[in-house]
């Protein structure tokens, strides 16, 4: 289960990395719901495959190194993104280029399209994010232009979705969160990050784990619905803008107040 209280911890909101040692294994073995996840996986991939599949040229020998790191057995990249739960992101390990992306499989994205992020600079891909680049921007390029070959680490991010759907791909028709949200209707979409560098290519792996977990659950388990509360209060406009949340969160924290 997730460590709902470093998720959210007991102060305002604020963008910060939390990196902690990541484990290999753990972060790509199948979870209890891996059939399921596998079948939506397969699924998307068939509809559109470049929407979802993409990798250049320069890219190709990094995605080699990481299914052999992964996954169970020797595969294809269509194979590997419709065989493992996660998604995965292949970036250079060139920090004089910002580590541009150079592709991977991402199925269950939140709101983003990997076609338009492919062979560009992190930083670019990071610029719609409110005040992530003047706050962290140069943190992450630390942190990745000195990432040790075959070290693991692992984070957590969040968001909040009016649906349960895996797939938020800007071009898939989602319901978006509203003044009438109710905790019951709201899920916690978390995303369980991964990133190594691999040792033959520097090539950087950037694994994405998505699961959504309904809100009022969230709120009973004692001394979370404080901190979900503080959370929301303390939001930045223009980050809740960013999140979709600027007109369904006041309906959210009045239900945490026990208003409603």
């Amino acid at each position: 289960m997730p460590d709902w209280f470093r998720l959210l911890p007991d102060a305002g909101h604020r963008l910060q990395m939390n990196l902690r040692p990541g484990d290999v294994s753990r972060f790509w073995t199948p979870s209890a719901e891996s059939g399921a996840v596998l079948a939506e996986r397969r699924r998307w991939l068939a509809e559109t495959p470049r929407r979802y599949l993409s990798i250049l040229p320069e890219g190709e020998a990094g995605v080699c190194e990481a299914i052999r790191l992964i996954a169970p057995r020797p595969m294809t990249a269509e194979q590997a993104a419709t065989s493992l739960e996660p998604d995965w992101i292949l970036l250079s390990g060139d920090g004089l280029r910002s580590h541009p992306v150079m592709g991977g499989a991402v199925i269950f994205p939140s709101g983003w399209a990997l076609e338009d992020k492919l062979g560009r600079p992190l930083h670019e891909v990071h610029g719609p994010v409110p005040g992530l680049q003047g706050r962290l921007g140069g943190q992450i390029s630390t942190f990745l232009t000195r990432l040790a070959p075959g070290a693991a680490w692992e984070r957590d991010n969040w968001g909040l979705a009016a649906d349960p759907a895996l797939n938020h791909h800007p071009a898939v028709p989602i319901r978006r969160l509203g003044g009438d949200a109710e905790l019951r209707t709201t899920w916690l979409r978390l995303e369980q990050q991964f990133l190594t560098r691999l040792p033959a290519t520097g090539t950087i792996l950037f694994g994405i784990r998505v699961s959504n977990h309904r809100l009022d659950h969230l709120a009973a388990i004692p001394g979370l619905a404080s901190r979900l509360q503080l959370a929301l209060e303390t939001m930045s406009g223009e980050m809740a803008r960013y999140k979709g949340l600027d007109t369904a969160r006041r309906a959210l924290i009045a239900e945490l107040r026990g208003e409603k």
